[in-house]
């Protein structure tokens, strides 16, 4: 702690708010304010209570109205509040909030200096105080006595976080081309999901839900599978596809980014086993190829057909650090089992599934986007990373990609979303396969 002060007193405490501390680019190489936001922002109690740290950027409930009120409250909930999580063994503990910081490592963070390791944790804290700080203090003063910013924060909250899973479950009961699917592939979904889907009548009595084993109720990025059951034979259960160590331990995957199952369909009278996969690909995207290959493998052992939905988190430009999208289509078709996607043409441009980027109002100021500027900047997260993959052998497209970013089916070019009317930040990629006959 005293080398932490140390810190405070001759270099922190001397900067400017926005130039030398939002803006430092160091610091967010260094993730010494996001990293902590990421564990404490928004934590998901494994009683199914939810806590929001006192800050402009969730959806903390109370009125900030000053520094004072706003220290007080963010103190007792980092020291003095106390969480029931669960850990990675399933195992429900009770923590204090700023326990649940971790240590942010120089092998992965190479801008982080061996003593910003050694007080990682209390740098952090202390980092993660002043952004917070700045932004209260940032808000009260832009919006004086004219503009209750709280409020406006808490209407947007109320639709894309608090009742993000039931807008999610109301978006796949309400319309019939989701309701009516087969398969529903499902990524970067919250562990609480099982329970919700267990509850909602319409989901649960139309659809079986397919789940990974190590479910991860801490990041809440799981991927899920729904089957319909008029499409599931009877004779014999889906089992767990067994990948066989075929994933090397460097590949960037973690609990719950991937579920692979082997499910007995049916085809009118006739049943075929056909290995269905979800997963949700890093930022960068380069877990998508290794996985994709790893489930072609294990498919082709068994010479079954493979129908994939993914997250692949591919790239329209090429860059040495991210999955670049030409490379991805092309591995697909190397090798074994090679595989086909939904997509009409030969124009990635014409497969965007995402379209946002990041305010002024988040811990990466380094990443904000002028409003003026989100259609233009290399920073606008405008990618084709959505595909529904299949064997060629076996399906064939009827109906290719159909995208939605509204919720109703459709998709609007140039508009971000999520959205107070769609709450997912990629939009919902629909296709038709049909079995193949022999000729």
């Amino acid at each position: 702690l005293d080398q932490v002060e140390e810190v405070w007193r001759t270099d922190y405490s001397k900067r400017a708010i926005v130039t030398g501390f939002l803006k430092d680019a160091d610091l967010g190489a260094k993730r010494l304010a996001s990293m902590p936001d990421r564990f404490t922002n928004t934590i998901n109690g494994a009683d199914g209570e939810v806590l929001c740290r006192p800050s402009v950027i969730n959806n903390y409930q109370t009125e900030m109205r000053d520094l004072q009120a706003w220290f007080h409250q963010w103190f007792e909930f980092m020291f003095s509040t106390s969480v029931s999580i669960k850990n990675k063994k399933g195992q429900v503990e009770s923590k204090k909030v700023c326990a649940l910081l971790q240590t942010i490592k120089r092998s992965k963070y190479p801008a982080v200096t061996e003593l910003e390791e050694s007080i990682s944790i209390p740098l952090q804290t202390l980092a993660l105080a002043i952004f917070d700080a700045i932004l209260v203090h940032v808000m009260n003063a832009c919006a004086g006595d004219r503009l209750n910013w709280h409020d406006i924060k808490v209407k947007l909250c109320s639709e894309l976080v608090v009742n993000k899973q039931a807008n999610v479950i109301r978006l796949l009961t309400s319309q019939s081309t989701y309701a009516m699917a087969d398969i529903i592939f499902l990524q970067e979904v919250a562990g609480a999901f099982v329970e919700a889907f267990e509850r909602n009548r319409s989901l649960s009595d139309r659809f079986t839900l397919l789940s990974p084993t190590a479910i991860d109720h801490a990041r809440d990025q799981n991927s899920f599978i729904l089957v319909a059951k008029p499409r599931v034979s009877q004779a014999s259960d889906p089992q767990e596809l067994d990948l066989g160590g075929a994933v090397a331990t460097d590949v960037p995957i973690a609990d719950g980014d991937f579920v692979a199952y082997i499910v007995p369909l049916l085809f009118g009278s006739e049943e075929r086993k056909v290995v269905l996969a979800s997963f949700h690909g890093d930022t960068a995207g380069l877990a998508s190829t290794p996985i994709v290959t790893a489930v072609r493998q294990a498919a082709w052992a068994q010479k079954l057909p493979i129908v994939f939905g993914l997250d692949a988190n591919t790239h329209r430009a090429k860059d040495s650090k991210t999955k670049y999208i030409h490379d991805f289509l092309r591995e697909l078709g190397e090798g074994d089992e090679p595989l086909q996607h939904c997509w009409a043409g030969e124009d990635p441009n014409a497969w965007l599934t995402t379209f946002n980027a990041r305010t002024f109002l988040q811990p990466q100021l380094n990443k904000a986007v002028r409003f003026e500027e989100r259609a233009t900047s290399r920073l606008t997260d405008a990618n084709p990373k959505d595909f529904i993959l299949f064997s060629g052998w076996c399906f064939e497209v009827q109906t290719h990609a159909i995208r939605d970013n509204t919720g109703e089916c459709k998709y609007i070019e140039g508009m971000d979303f999520p959205s107070l009317t769609f709450p997912s930040d990629h939009a919902i990629v629909s296709a038709l396969l049909t079995l193949k006959r022999p000729s």
